[in-house]
């Protein structure tokens, strides 16, 4: 008996497994670009290290924990590497619980949904703002009042066009168009309306994230299967090894004892 080849070992699950990992690694590379973004036009060096930006950070090593244990999935699966594998295993649980720890965390220390988007608000960058902003019509986190004892340019994300006949507060330069409509800021707060959005699309996002987790979870399962399979392949080759070994023992001592008849 031969043994089993090195390879297709792991059998036809590794191409699920690759094929999960890669998701996983490009949801990571997503969060990480857009964090890498936010960081790269918003916040200094010394604002990043000094420990206060905990969204952040949040946002930044659960990008990083995606990323890494899709890749090792990805080249684990593809090479049927069991080591990969094995580390691919420890991350993933790793960063399952490290998730599940923060949903405990916030529950336990009461933070809502919007406290959570108002440290969103803080930390990300005048991009994300105004595409909210744009998206949503709303103007600054609170309102008007963020703008009313400042002299910070205003972008015009913050504009709504309007028929002069219209009430409302005018934008600080008016300026006339050719259709005879006006700029004015928008009234609405964000904190408002996406804490609106939010609501109004829960199944959209919660969905998401359970099929993230859910992902994460047949991960595990199948990562777990491969390695048992893989284990069990290894012990039936040495055990035919052993076997084969004790046969040529056997043979040899046989033709040892052998005397030739005079």
């Amino acid at each position: 008996m031969a043994g089993y080849p090195t390879k297709r070992k792991m059998g036809w699950l590794r191409h699920v497994l690759t094929v999960l990992s890669v998701i996983i690694f490009f949801l990571g590379c997503v969060v990480i670009g857009y964090m890498a973004w936010v960081l790269a036009t918003s916040v200094t060096v010394s604002r990043f290290i000094d420990g206060s930006m905990i969204w952040s950070y949040s946002v930044v090593s659960v990008g990083f924990s995606l990323f890494f244990s899709g890749l090792l999935g990805w080249v684990g699966g593809a090479s049927e590497s069991p080591c990969l594998v094995r580390m691919f295993l420890v991350l993933i649980v790793l960063s399952l619980l490290a998730e599940l720890g923060g949903i405990i965390t916030l529950n336990i220390l009461s933070i809502s949904l919007d406290d959570i988007l108002e440290h969103g608000w803080l930390e990300v960058n005048q991009g994300t703002r105004n595409l909210i902003q744009t998206h949503l019509s709303c103007c600054g986190w609170a309102g008007l009042e963020e703008f009313a004892n400042n002299n910070e340019p205003i972008d015009d994300s913050c504009y709504e066009r309007v028929t002069p006949s219209v009430s409302g507060i005018v934008a600080r330069i008016e300026e006339e168009t050719a259709n005879g409509t006006t700029r004015r800021m928008k009234q609405s707060p964000c904190m408002d309306n996406l804490s609106i959005w939010f609501q109004e699309n829960k199944i959209t996002w919660v969905t998401i994230l359970a099929v993230i987790a859910a992902i994460q979870v047949m991960c595990i399962g199948i990562a777990v299967y491969i390695l048992q399979r893989v284990r069990k392949l290894n012990k039936i080759r040495s055990s035919a090894r052993t076997i084969s070994k004790r046969k040529l023992y056997d043979s040899s001592s046989d033709g040892s004892d052998y005397r030739p008849r005079l």
